[in-house]
């Protein structure tokens, strides 16, 4: 236990060489497991609806299977059919590939020659004087012979490959009928090897994994589905041969990422150039399978795909490769639900969190914390970015409440435990006033509700004081809740930092103050805040006082130690729950005003 607490990443990097080691070592058995796994998947809705038409599991599961047999049977026998044609009428082509390839032979030939004839010449010019010939070793013919083969070796040879797929197909066919038919027990089982005392994360990992593989699958299966159905219309209507083998070899190639729609174009495409005479068949079968990928990326894909499987792009390029590397093309056709269900699991397991956070498709880092990182690097058009995303589809006081002031408060963690120094802490504080410049003007973003249009200042307003508490940090939060509460029709000063608390009691006793709100932000002292409360209290006992200690996570038995309430003191945690308790006091203070 000590050890594994020691050196805990020494552990995960051993225990991944183990897992990687026995993914190939026993992919025998491990490679027809997981396609059943995607079978059960694809499958699993299917038995439910037909559960759901009053059958019973098993009877649903049985005709599931039968389907998928039947269809695969009939494919294949489709198929099959469709090679015999082709492999009979290559005597056919043999005169159009011989005109096609002389036609190409004429066009390269005399360029080739040309630069062969130029080599040829440089080196008769650099060549030595050639020696004497001498007399020459008796030249040995040997022949090779190679053992005269069976009839039944040669059948056995050519019907290996099909037996072995026969044999995979079968397997595959049978654990996807045991998965299906005990999947709740299997489940059980699952979760409790996995997370006996954990059964609800477990639980919600399973399930999710298990509905995106399955829209994932479906949403392929269909997309793929229509591509082949389109491809075999559109040969038919160009006239290339057999069209209906090259719609369903793109059907099922298009499961293979990236390389499989490049092969399945290859194949009519050499097909058109050898069945016609001319160039433009085969220039209309590229065409054709040009803007049909074009449709299909553009258009198809992103409506069936929807929200799509939770990974990245990036994420799918690596675990093709891996996959692929693992396991051959077999691992190429899952490398994308296999990687669904790491990235799943990564989501709710702790120990493979990073799993979710490399391959996921959600950002690296959170709002505040990549506004923070682009304060750090100086990068105010970056910043700005993160913020004005943000301001789209959220009210302003909603934005300070969730990015700006977090990332306030990081870099007041980094300043008091001495990591920021003077050039950065300056520059942070100047990119920091730009962008809530740019945020006031903007205003509220795309908020279109009706409690977010500014409201006009008046003559008998509400007077508010901000006072930072400290620091730069407070001073620019107190800017921030300025900004919101004039959008409120309030007036609203802010005290500057370089005033002392004698000098901001003489400007509430000089100018008329409804509310004092005092602005912190942690981890500021609460000394300060206190010291503020009780001094203000001390000498203007009736006015209402709010500290805003913003981005606070305390208990309130916690905070009413640390920050002992006065009299008329309020705590406000977040920018709007300052503006919920102006408006709340608003009425009262003017009424105590007039009186």
């Amino acid at each position: 236990m000590e050890r594994t607490d020691k050196y805990p990443r020494l552990v995960t990097l051993a225990a991944s060489v183990l897992v990687v080691a026995v993914l190939y070592f026993a992919k025998a058995v491990l490679i027809p497991f997981a396609l059943a796994m995607l079978v059960s998947f694809l499958l699993a809705p299917l038995v439910l609806r037909l559960q759901h038409w009053r059958l019973s599991r098993v009877m649903a599961v049985v005709v599931a299977v039968l389907l998928v047999f039947v269809a695969s049977s009939a494919i294949g026998w489709l198929a099959a059919g469709q090679v015999r044609d082709v492999t009979t009428s290559l005597a056919e082509y043999r005169h159009n590939i011989h005109g096609k390839l002389a036609t190409l032979r004429g066009a390269l030939a005399t360029p080739v020659e040309t630069a062969m004839k130029s080599v040829n010449d440089l080196g008769a010019d650099f060549a030595a004087v050639p020696e004497p010939a001498t007399a020459a070793a008796p030249i040995q013919t040997v022949r090779i012979a190679e053992p005269v083969r069976g009839p039944i070796q040669i059948l056995s040879d050519a019907a290996g490959p099909t037996v072995d797929i026969l044999m995979t197909a079968a397997m595959v066919l049978l654990f996807a009928f045991v998965m299906l038919l005990r999947r709740e027990d299997l489940s059980d089982r699952f979760i409790r090897i996995v997370g006996p005392g954990q059964i609800l994360v477990t639980t919600r990992a399973l399930e999710e994994a298990s509905n995106k593989v399955s829209s994932y699958l479906w949403r392929l299966l269909i997309l793929n589905g229509l591509h082949g159905l389109a491809i075999g219309i559109g040969l038919t209507l160009i006239g290339v041969p057999n069209a209906i083998l090259w719609g369903l070899l793109s059907a099922i190639l298009r499961f293979i990422p990236y390389v499989g729609p490049w092969i399945a174009a290859a194949f009519p495409v050499l097909a058109s150039l050898a069945a016609s005479p001319g160039w433009s068949q085969p220039m209309l079968t590229i065409a054709m399978f040009a803007t049909l990928e074009l449709i299909s990326n553009n258009l198809l894909e992103p409506w069936i795909y929807g929200a799509g499987t939770g990974i990245s792009p990036l994420a799918i390029l690596v675990s093709t490769l891996f996959w692929t590397w693992l396991w051959g093309p077999v691992g190429l056709v899952l490398s994308t639900p296999l990687t669904v269900c790491l990235v799943v699991m990564g989501k709710y397991v702790p120990q493979l969190q990073f799993l979710h956070l490399l391959f996921g498709d959600g950002p690296g880092l959170s709002p505040p914390s990549r506004l923070y990182q682009r304060l750090i690097a100086g990068d105010e058009d970056e910043a700005w970015l993160v913020l004005r995303s943000e301001m789209e589809h959220r009210t302003l006081h909603d934005v300070y409440d969730a990015v700006v002031l977090p990332a306030l408060s990081m870099a007041e963690q980094d300043r008091q435990r001495g990591a920021l120094d003077e050039v950065a802490e300056a520059r942070i504080e100047e990119t920091m006033k730009l962008l809530l410049d740019e945020a006031g003007d903007l205003r509220a973003g795309a908020d279109a509700s009706p409690d977010s249009t500014p409201v006009p200042v008046r003559e008998d307003a509400l007077r508010v004081l901000c006072l930072p508490a400290r620091g730069t940090a407070d001073a620019l939060a107190a800017n921030m809740l300025r900004q919101v509460l004039e959008r409120d029709g309030a007036h609203v000063e802010v005290s500057s930092i370089a005033e002392l608390s004698g000098e901001t009691l003489d400007v509430l006793a000089s100018h008329r103050v409804d509310i004092v709100c005092i602005s912190a932000v942690p981890p500021s002292t609460f000394m300060h805040v206190r010291y503020l409360c009780k001094r203000i209290a001390g000498r203007f006992p009736k006015l209402p006082i709010i500290a805003g200690i913003w981005t606070l996570e305390l208990e309130p038995q916690e905070l009413a130690d640390r920050l002992p309430i006065l009299a008329g003191v309020r705590v406000a945690k977040s920018l709007s729950e300052a503006r919920t308790q102006v408006r709340q006091m608003s009425d009262s203070v003017r009424l105590q005003r007039d009186a």
